[in-house]
This record gives structure tokens, C-alpha cells and sequence, in this order.
């Protein structure tokens, strides 16, 4: 690709060099028309000239592929054997293989560009700061995927699950009372269809103010669903209160807004996990059963 593009601009060099040089001999000496100095009658200094620079171009294209071809051959080439336990996989149900892979993929990327980028010496203290503290949420985050996959095994009795029939027909969380915090009703309709069919017990708060009362009203709760935008009192501030006033409940945090997990927990607002929207079913519940059970 790279000596493709080289001759190429080679050509349309020399052909600009020739009839520049043919123009400029026109002009500058009336004995010759531009035809004549372009193709006809070309005197032997201007095609000395002329070939002794296309020469030179050619020269120099030539050298410049020689370095690309160094720097391409000098990048050492790295090898990945796959194990056979993922091999395995791919090959029972390469479904759940693809979906595990795809969720540490993404933060692999994070983190090894973010780490690329903090090897610049002119950073100041504040955005190395923030790209560690994007490398920290991107290793929660993966720690976050190999919990869901040792709690799709657990619920599958050693099989993994990927499909919501699956661990519907499985779970039964009907001694379980959760509280949803979420102001968009339709959200909370979603939630709501797929978590009954566990059995648990909902219960429903439009605010932070009113999800503060009926925490209050309710001490057999198991965890709480805390969405983070809410009218009357948002999500960060409904969690501080309950904090103090109990500190072990489960508390997963749901938003659709970039989610910095590191500054969360720096800030102490006292969330155990979270989920980001739009939020599948099957994340849900593997979500929710790291901290139920």
C-alpha cells in the first residue's frame, strides 16, 4: 500500500516538476512556445535538469519507503496462543463467550489507552489524575464482568446462562423486598416485568424524598435500586441519608450518564455497585444476585 502511493505521488511529482519548468522556459526565453518546451523541441540543459531532479525525487521516495518498511519490520510481532478452556467454550456456547469477551475487551482498550496516553511527560497532575481514575473504573468494571460470570454459574448450577427464560425458571427470590428509586414510570414498569417473575417484593419510590420515607417505613428491605437523577432529591444525596442510618444494605446505583465509579467511591457516597441504562435483563440479574445471595 505504502509503494502503491509512493510511485503515485513519484508520477504526479515529476509531471508537476515538467511543466512548471516548461512554463518558466516559455516565459523566460521567447525563442521557445510552451509546446516546444514541454514536448517538441526540449533543449538539452532543460532535460538534464529535469531528469537530474526527477532523479533526485525518485531518490528520495525511495529512501522514505526504506524507513517505512524498517519501522514496519522493527515493531516486534506478538503471538497469542488461545487456552483450551476458551477454545472449549467457543465451541459449546460461543454466545456467552462472545459476551464476556466484549465486556473485558472494552475495558482492556480503556486501559491500555489511557495508560498509552499517561506516558506523555507535559501532563499536569490534575488530568493524570483523571485517566487514573478512568483506569481504576475500568478495572471495577472488569471485576465487575468476572463477578457476573461466577454468578451466571452459580445460578446455573455450573452452566453459564444467556438467555432471561433461563434463570427466570431458576430463581426464586420470593423471601426477597427491594426498593426501587426511579422518577420515570416507564423504567420502573421494565423493571418491574422482569422482577416478579422472581417472586420478590417491589416497592416503588418517584424521588429521593420519597424513597428516604419508605426506607424509613420498611426495615426488612434487601437491597435498593437508586436511580441518580431524580426531581426533589437526587440519587447521591437519598443514598448519604440512608447511610446514616444503615450501613450494610446493598445500594446499586442505575444511570445513563457517564458514571465515574473511582470519584463515587472517593467521595464516599456509600454505593455498593451500578448499573448502566439502558439496563438488560440478564445483567440485572446477575447484578442483583452478587448482592442478594
Amino acid at each position: 500500500m505504502h509503494k502503491k502511493i509512493l510511485i503515485l505521488s513519484l508520477v504526479i511529482l515529476s509531471l508537476i516538476l515538467w511543466t512548471a519548468h516548461a512554463l518558466v522556459g516559455s516565459l523566460y526565453f521567447q525563442e521557445l512556445s510552451f509546446i516546444e518546451s514541454l514536448i517538441t523541441s526540449v533543449p538539452t540543459p532543460y532535460l538534464v535538469f529535469r531528469f537530474s531532479m526527477i532523479f533526485i525525487i525518485i531518490g528520495f521516495c525511495s529512501y522514505f519507503l526504506y524507513l517505512i518498511k524498517k519501522s514496519e519490520n522493527s515493531t516486534e510481532k506478538i503471538e497469542l496462543e488461545i487456552p483450551e478452556g476458551i477454545r472449549k467454550l467457543a465451541e459449546e456456547d460461543p454466545h456467552f463467550l462472545l459476551d464476556f469477551l466484549h465486556k473485558i475487551r472494552m475495558q482492556l482498550n480503556n486501559v491500555l489507552g489511557f495508560a498509552d496516553l499517561l506516558r506523555s511527560n507535559d501532563l499536569d497532575k490534575t488530568v493524570s489524575d483523571r485517566y487514573f481514575g478512568y483506569i481504576e473504573t475500568s478495572k471495577q468494571s472488569t471485576f465487575s464482568a468476572v463477578d457476573e460470570l461466577i454468578s451466571s454459574l452459580k445460578i446455573g448450577g455450573g452452566k453459564a446462562l444467556n438467555k432471561t427464560e433461563d434463570y427466570l425458571e431458576i430463581i426464586n427470590w420470593k423471601d426477597k423486598k427491594i426498593l426501587i428509586a426511579e422518577d420515570v414510570e416507564t423504567n420502573f414498569i421494565l423493571l418491574k416485568a422482569v422482577l416478579q417473575k422472581t417472586g420478590m417484593e417491589l416497592l416503588w419510590a418517584r424521588d429521593g424524598v420519597e424513597a428516604l420515607k419508605m426506607f424509613r417505613k420498611n426495615s426488612d428491605l434487601d437491597l435498593i435500586l437508586m436511580d441518580i437523577l431524580m426531581p426533589e432529591m437526587d440519587g447521591f444525596e437519598a443514598t448519604k441519608e440512608i447511610r446514616k442510618l444503615d450501613k450494610k444494605i446493598p445500594i446499586i446505583a442505575q444511570t445513563a450518564y457517564n458514571f465515574d465509579w473511582t470519584t463515587v467511591h472517593k467521595e464516599g457516597l456509600g454505593f455498593n455497585d451500578f448499573i448502566a441504562k439502558p439496563i438488560g435483563h440478564y445483567d440485572l440479574i446477575l447484578k442483583l444476585y452478587r448482592h442478594l445471595e
